[in-house]
């Protein structure tokens, strides 16, 4: 008489997240029931990770896991989305005062070099005009640095509450 034996099958899934999140997402994912299988570089790049898990497919609520897995995913996005905010903010205002500076003071410095030999006046004009670039270039980084402050201000509380979120989901399980 044969021995009946028994087999586990299982669920595989993998994950491809921002080196940062791969802690986050491997904790997520093992309250749900995976287990972490490992990580590998993603494909083309060195800033992604390729997340491997592994699931009984005979899980129990495995329904219910389902639903939470899209709030966790969701959620997931969710944080990575407002880091992502936090990591560029100020910089669009700070680019949009600096590079025109920066063309101010090229244009001066054109002037100089290309008119001022020829006029003294236009060499004149060429170093007011180059001063003022360089002093509208310079205002970026305070510019930068005070709107980069009020913006964290407002993206540290929507950050704590998406970790919040997920730390509901995962204790839902």
């Amino acid at each position: 008489m044969e021995k009946e034996r028994d087999v586990i099958t299982y669920d595989y899934k993998t994950v491809r997240v921002k080196r940062e999140m791969e802690a986050m997402t491997t904790d997520a994912y093992e309250n749900l029931g995976w287990e972490f299988l490992g990580s590998s570089l993603a494909g083309g790049t060195i800033f992604h990770v390729n997340l491997s898990f592994k699931r009984d497919r005979k899980v129990a609520n495995k329904q219910n896991l389902l639903k939470l897995q899209e709030k966790v995913d969701a959620a997931l996005q969710n944080v990575d989305a407002l880091q992502n905010k936090k990591r560029s903010a100020g910089t669009v205002p700070a680019l949009a005062v600096g590079i025109p500076g920066a063309l101010v003071f090229g244009t001066g410095l054109s002037m100089v070099l290309v008119l001022g030999a020829g006029s003294v006046g236009a060499a004149i004009g060429g170093i007011i005009l180059g001063i003022l670039g360089a002093g509208i270039a310079f205002l970026a980084y305070p510019l930068f640095k005070m709107i980069r402050k009020i913006q964290i201000k407002k993206i540290e509380p929507l950050l704590e509450n998406e970790y919040n979120k997920l730390a509901d989901i995962c204790e839902e399980v």
